[in-house]
Parts: structure tokens; sequence; C-alpha cells
């Protein structure tokens, strides 16, 4: 890959933290082919069912099957429900998704991981995790301390297992 002349580290602009993320941002769409873009709108449900009967029966409705290996060579924008889909051992679903973001990294030219997306709405919807009173319960304790301390715990969990959605 190239680099752009002109900056001090001698890296790609994009790759460079010390510039506006305006600049870098405009850089690496620029580098960017069209494919590569779209890919970062992608999703896939780990996990899910082909066969339509599963928990994400629409997933590839729009879409043949496509290789894993041949399909993050563009990137992927989304991995959904690593830890939702089916009851999965927190560690072992941690190291699970690390690699699975390592090979999507890899994959790559740009060596972007995909978003994890995980359902946390009443608290990290996996398996062993804790369950929260739901938001609406949430706001008519009027006090908003609370509130941002379970959104603050919740957070946490997601971060502990590889999830920054």
């Amino acid at each position: 890959m190239s680099t752009a002349p002109g900056t001090a580290s001698g890296t790609a602009p994009w790759r460079d933290p010390a510039l506006p993320a305006a600049v870098r941002v405009d850089d690496l769409l620029a580098r960017m082919t069209l494919e590569e873009k779209t890919a970062q709108l992608y999703g896939v449900w780990v996990g899910a069912a082909t066969d339509g009967d599963g928990v994400a029966p629409l997933q590839r409705e729009m879409t043949a099957d496509h290789d894993w290996d041949e399909l993050i060579t563009l990137g992927l924008g989304q991995l959904t429900r690593s830890f939702g889909t089916a009851p999965v051992d927190p560690a072992l679903g941690a190291q699970a998704l690390a690699r699975a973001q390592r090979r999507i990294a890899e994959a790559g030219r740009f060596g972007i991981p995909a978003v994890a997306h995980e359902e946390c709405l009443a608290g990290f919807t996996a398996w062993q995790a804790t369950a929260y009173p739901v938001p609406l319960a949430w706001g008519a304790t009027f006090d908003p301390a609370l509130v941002e301390e379970l959104g603050g715990r919740i957070g946490r969990d997601l971060r502990a297992a590889g999830v920054h959605q």
C-alpha cells in the first residue's frame, strides 16, 4: 500500500492518529474500492440457521450463501449476535469473537475489524450475563444517576466480551 508524501510517520494519512478524523476518513475512503465500501455495510448473523427457521430467517433471502474466507477479503461491517444466537460460554465466546475479528482484519487490505453487535437493552443478552430491569423501569425511578450506572455496567459487560458497539 502506498503512503502519502509528507506524513511525519511515513504511514498512510488514514493511519496517522495525529491527523484530524475528517482527513483520515477522506484518505481511507479515497483508497477503498466501491466493493470494499459496500462490504462495510454488510453484516453476518453469527450461527444463524440458513434454512429459514432460525432467529434470522431472512438473512440470506436477498443474497446467495458466501464462503466465509471469500466474504471477508473485502471486509465486513458487522458481526451480529456472536453471543446471543445460541448459549455460548462467555470466555469461549470472547476468544471466538477475537479470532473472527483477527481473521476479518487480516483478510482485508485495511485491517478494519467488524462492529460486533449484541442486544443489550436490559443487559448483555448472553448466557450467564446479568439481566437488569427494562429501561422503562429505570425511567420510572426518576434517578438519572441510576440509569447512568446501569448503562455503564452493561457497557463494561459488553467490552469485557470484546463487543464495542
